[in-house]
């Protein structure tokens, strides 16, 4: 697990950042100190309950920020309302969002907002879940087909790492796109061999009897970071104090939610529609915000790998320097 405060002292000089972007905003173009109003687009996925608890327990209000929320299936959806203005911030896996500046798009990452475990057995955002009681190892999902909830993203990304580990070519696996919640189902019925779903989907295909393989997002790395909250470099340059406090409020959010998961698994049913037994024993995400290039490489090497971006110069533009 990573180590929380180191990430927190790099977080702060994160901060430090935009506050300082701030500063010569608020020289240069008037005062943002009113706008007080910010949209969030979300995937309404365990990964983003801190925010809905710092929203419940006012953290995001005492910095001044009054946040609406508009869920969406995923990173893919939200990238062009961040784009278009209809959201001054989302979340999303960050390889798409590596994609996404490969392509031009600016975007800025500003908070890391979910990081795999250090266990490839047992992670709460991504693993591989299989019923075959023939599919014991990662050899045996040679000719098989998995199940991914979107091709040319972080599952991809993830899946492909896990292969080549067990000593699979990628390329002997079809992987296909599938909505997660039909996943299980699609388990027990042997449509597909294996499917890579998060929390509550992994305990509730291991009450269906399914077991994990260790491919998942841990075998991208132990504690990598493979989703974060992003917007645009226009509105950092418009309305930078506002990114300030949202990324303040961000890491007071993130600090009680790693020390108060009871709460964390109480808020899960605030939008969420879980059998309460599945709430308390769910798996919770790593979280820790902080932003490093070095962490950040593995992905981008990764993403480059399996061909959904040409080289690492995204990365330039995705995070500051």
């Amino acid at each position: 697990m990573p180590n929380f405060p180191k990430r927190t002292r790099a977080f702060a000089v994160a901060v430090s950042l935009f506050a300082t972007i701030s500063l010569v905003g608020c020289s240069t173009s008037g005062s943002d100190q009113d706008d007080s109003g910010v949209r969030l687009g979300i995937i309404p996925i365990i990964d983003v309950a801190p925010v809905k608890l710092g929203i419940d327990r006012g953290v995001f209000a005492d910095k001044g920020l009054e946040v609406t929320t508009q869920d969406a299936q995923g990173g893919a959806a939200i990238v062009p309302g961040v784009m278009s203005g209809d959201f001054d911030f989302g979340y999303s896996n960050i390889a798409s969002l590596l994609v996404a500046r490969d392509q031009g798009l600016p975007l800025k990452l500003i908070a890391i907002g979910a990081r795999a475990s250090d266990d490839v057995l047992d992670d709460g955002s991504g693993q591989l879940m299989v019923s075959d009681p023939a599919i014991r190892t990662v050899q045996d999902l040679k000719g098989k087909t998995i199940a991914i909830n979107t091709l040319k993203g972080i599952s991809e990304v993830a899946v492909r790492a896990g292969l080549e580990k067990g000593g699979v070519d990628p390329g002997e696996v079809t992987m296909v796109e599938l909505p997660i919640p039909n996943m299980v189902a699609a388990l027990e019925s042997g449509r597909v061999a294996g499917a890579l779903v998060g929390e509550p989907f992994i305990t509730i295909a291991e009450n269906a009897g399914a077991r994990p393989l260790p491919v998942s997002y841990p075998a991208m790395g132990a504690g990598i970071p493979f989703a974060g909250w992003f917007t645009s470099e226009k509105m950092l340059t418009e309305r930078p104090d506002v990114v300030a406090r949202f990324t303040t409020a961000l890491e007071e959010s993130f600090q009680y939610a790693d020390a108060h998961p009871d709460e964390v698994r109480r808020s899960l049913n605030t939008y969420l529609k879980l059998d309460p037994k599945v709430a308390e024993s769910v798996r919770l995400p790593v979280w820790g915000p902080a932003i490093d290039r070095d962490e950040l490489g593995g992905l981008v090497t990764l993403t480059v790998d399996a061909g959904l971006i040409g080289n690492g110069d995204a990365l330039d533009g995705l995070i500051e320097n």
